[in-house]
Order: structure tokens, then sequence, then C-alpha cells
């Protein structure tokens, strides 16, 4: 299948993801040259696109009297770029994504930081310090470890555990939704960056350790959730999804996913299998964890938790936007 394009690991671009973003005298953000020009091929945003959408984007949420939104240019910003400075679309992915925090908070809410801390043990999630060859952020999912703890919910006979998962680990205070909301909580974290709005997220999912009693975990209700969030309702662009370690079964799950996937996101599922050189064609080995042949050492969460932990005040503050919860709300979706 065709593979997709690459640049050299030491190519300006990726030099300069590092301090790209700097602030205006007014206040507004910018991002160097390069950045901006590829901003501009990418995502339609010359100056004058970008005043033009922002101010009518702007005049639409002023519209919305039951919608409250940060005061932020930069936030309805991320809007405008996940859909390429159309800001009808923008504005219809806004009230899904505000009205998905509504209808499911059990799935979407954003939990604060410092109540994930037995979803951070499991070394399940993790989202990497460094950015791919092309300026993407690079997410990790493990399904091992979160299979087996939610198996235990489910059936009283349970092999031993794994070592990778602590003797004293309280398998009663996770859940699918946690798991979930943990997604959501990383998404949250990384959407403010303008570089990433701009380049957008690979998601690489571990499926090492999957077997058909989990089945049940991959209904289409959640199959369905999943793919609203990708496809319709985060203002991010997901540019790829690798799977490693898939069983030979693996088809029969990303059946459940086929009926709500566009062909677009469709194309950009990639398996790997136990393939790491394959896995390393799209996303360079020099960011990886040690586990997926990768230079960047082990695999671990840790920096990442403290640095989540380190932003709380802001994870609290967004939880007051959204819909008034009193409101009789039309989305013009």
């Amino acid at each position: 299948m065709p593979m997709e394009a690459t640049s050299p690991r030491n190519s300006p671009l990726r030099q300069s993801l590092v301090g790209m973003v700097a602030k205006s005298p007014n206040g507004s953000l910018l991002m160097d040259d390069e950045w901006q020009q590829r901003a501009e091929e990418e995502l339609n945003e010359t100056p004058e696109i970008y005043k033009r959408e922002l101010e009518a984007l702007r005049l639409m949420v002023k519209n919305d009297p039951n919608l409250r939104v940060p005061d932020s240019d930069h936030f309805l910003l991320r809007f405008l770029r996940a859909r390429k400075f159309d800001s009808k679309k923008a504005f219809h992915m806004l009230q899904r994504y505000f009205l998905m925090k509504l209808k499911c908070p059990e799935l979407f809410g954003c939990p604060l930081p410092s109540t994930c801390s037995v979803m951070f043990e499991l070394q399940a999630q993790n989202m990497l310090q460094q950015r791919d060859q092309l300026g993407r952020r690079v997410y990790i999912l493990r399904v091992e470890d979160l299979l087996l703890v939610l198996m235990e919910h489910h059936t009283a006979d349970m092999p031993l555990r794994p070592t990778s998962i602590p003797d004293n680990f309280d398998s009663s205070k996770v859940t699918i939704d946690d798991v979930f909301r943990t997604n959501v909580l990383a998404l949250e974290q990384i959407v403010r960056e303008s570089e990433t709005q701009v380049a957008g997220i690979v998601v690489i999912l571990d499926m090492a350790g999957l077997s058909l009693q989990h089945a049940k975990f991959f209904t289409p209700y959640y199959a369905k959730r999943m793919v609203e969030l990708v496809q319709e309702t985060f203002p991010l662009r997901f540019k790829g999804f690798h799977i490693v370690n898939e069983p030979f079964y693996f088809d029969a799950v990303v059946a459940v996913l086929k009926p709500f996937l566009k062909d677009k996101i469709r194309k950009r599922i990639i398996l790997h299998g136990n393939d790491l050189s394959s896995l390393h064609a799209f996303v360079s080995s020099d960011v990886l964890p040690a586990e997926y042949g990768g230079t960047a050492g082990k695999f671990d969460n840790g920096p990442w938790y403290m640095h989540l932990l380190a932003e709380e005040n802001y994870f609290s503050d967004i939880q007051k936007y959204g819909y008034n919860l009193d409101a009789e709300i039309e989305c013009t979706t």
C-alpha cells in the first residue's frame, strides 16, 4: 500500500519544532516562516483568509446564545485549522465538540490529571515527548494490560497478572470509560499546540495480547463513539492509525469499525503485524521507544503524566465551557 511521504530526520522542519511559536505584539500566536508556509499550503491559512474566516466564526459563536466558549482566538483557530479554514464547517465541528461532552460526559468529559493516576500506573498510554519526521505528535496505546484489567471485572478465573501490572493494583477502579476519557485528556493537551494543529497526530495501537475473549469490549457503541471523535468532533488532524502486533483475526475487529468509517480514515489504518521496520517507514525510529524498535529509551509515560499534572488548572478551567444544560439546543450540523 502507498506509504506516507517522509522527510530527513535532520530537516529544517524537524529542527524548527522547538520554540517555533511566538507571540506578536498584539498577543496573537505566530508560527515561523516554514510552518506558516505549511499551514498555507495544507490548510489555506493565508492572512486574508485567516482574518475573514476567524471573524465569521466569531460571529457564529456569538449568535449561539446557549454556548459558552473561551474568549480566545487561539481556541477558535484549532477548529478552523481542523476544517481548512472553512468557518461554517469549523462552527459545525465546534458545536459537535461541545454536544459530545454534554450528551456523553462519561466518555468525552475531560478528567483532571490528578484523578487519572490509576490509569497511568498501567503504562498503557503515552504521548511521546518527541515529534516524528513530519512534525506530528505520536500517541501510543497498548491494549494488553488494559484488557487484562478490564477482564478481571468479568471473569473469575484469570491468569496471573504480568509483571507490568503492580500486584496491589485495584482493577475495580478502571473501566473502559476511563480509558476513553484518558484518551480525551491526551487530545485536549496537544490540541492547544499550533504545530500540532497544522501537522496532526499519528496513533500507534499495540494489539499484543488481544484474544477473542476481548471482543466484548469492541462493541458497535464504543466503535461508533470513537469514530465520531476522530472524524467529526475533535479538532485535530488524525494522520494515521498504525496497528502493531495484531492477531490474525484482527480483521474481525476492524469490521466493527468499517460501517462508520469514511474512506479517508479507512485508508489511514495501516496493519503492520510484528514487522517494526514497516512501522518505521511511517514513523521514524528515533522518536519511538525501544519496545517498538526505536532509540528513544524505554516506554515510560511518567514524564508525560508529570506534564499533565502541571497543567491541572488549565484542565479544571476548560470544564466551565460548553452548552447551557437547561437550554433547548439545536445543532446546525
